[in-house]
């Protein structure tokens, strides 16, 4: 059976009839979260209010798809060299959970080839493609909002050209593996970094910071009062399932903070399939 139109349903969208809300929110899970294809298909163009109102009522789907798509696999995460592929996945169902719903826009990891394409003849090294990415600005933090929980959908990184200290490091670390160049995460207490030359001279990269690059031994000579935790966080690069942990629990925080908390449940309750 096919689903219906989009342009029957907004009509009905804001009826006041329960019967007929009920009917509209059930007609919407056939969309899985996502109308924008049949948004554009149809050349429909929403007000702000009908935009808000619609993504809204999307979003029990999206909440349903991530839950009914979410699996992590046994053991591809455990490692700093793990299932990347795995990894990029997951990184794309909850890139699509964060999209509103309702605008068209390329897909994470299809951005991701082509950031990756575009770079791959002008850099030879993970020091160069940190300055390509981030000292020459072609992405930068997020300072103003940086507990958005848009920070953790690539797809907007990407279209937006800034995140937080995780999702800039997401798209070098992400980047890197695309081109070949070794570059590994850092899981810093409070601030995700990323490691390079790790046979030679490991070095941290803040892409936050425009990509500053940190010696691993100076930072430990001249910062004597950091923590343990952290000390042993810059000796080593983090598993990939530390990674999606941190990702995961920035999202956590975000939903929060703006008291969205079945998404922070939901979100918890991902975090509880990482093994």
């Amino acid at each position: 059976m096919s689903r219906p139109q989009i342009s029957t349903i907004l009509k009905l969208l804001d009826d006041e009839n329960q019967e007929v809300q009920n009917s509209v929110q059930r007609a919407l899970l056939d969309y899985h979260g996502d109308a924008s294809d049949d948004l554009a298909a149809v050349g429909i163009q929403l007000s702000p209010e009908d935009s808000s109102l619609l993504s809204k009522s999307l979003h029990s789907g999206r909440q349903t798809s991530l839950r009914e798509h979410w699996s992590v696999p046994f053991r591809g995460l455990q490692d700093p060299d793990g299932d990347w592929d795995a990894l990029e996945a997951l990184l794309r169902l909850l890139s699509d959970f964060l999209h509103d719903g309702i605008t068209l826009r390329p897909s994470m990891s299809d951005e991701l080839d082509l950031l990756a394409k575009e770079a791959e003849n002008q850099v030879e090294s993970p020091a160069e493609l940190s300055e390509w990415l981030f000292a020459s600005d072609r992405f930068s933090g997020n300072k103003t909002n940086p507990y958005d929980p848009r920070n953790s959908d690539l797809a907007w990184c990407l279209e937006q050209r800034k995140s937080n200290p995780l999702g800039l490091s997401l798209i070098y670390l992400l980047v890197a593996q695309r081109i070949g160049l070794p570059v590994y995460g850092v899981n810093y207490p409070g601030h995700f970094l990323c490691l390079i030359d790790l046979e030679v001279a490991p070095t941290l990269v803040d892409p936050f910071h425009r990509g500053r690059p940190i010696p691993v031994m100076q930072l430990l000579k001249e910062h004597p009062e950091i923590s343990k935790k952290a000390a042993e966080a810059v000796r080593r690069p983090c598993s990939l399932a530390a990674i999606l942990t941190r990702v995961l629990a920035n999202m956590t925080l975000a939903f929060s903070k703006l008291n969205r908390l079945d998404d922070a449940d939901l979100i918890q309750n991902l975090m509880k399939t990482i093994k």
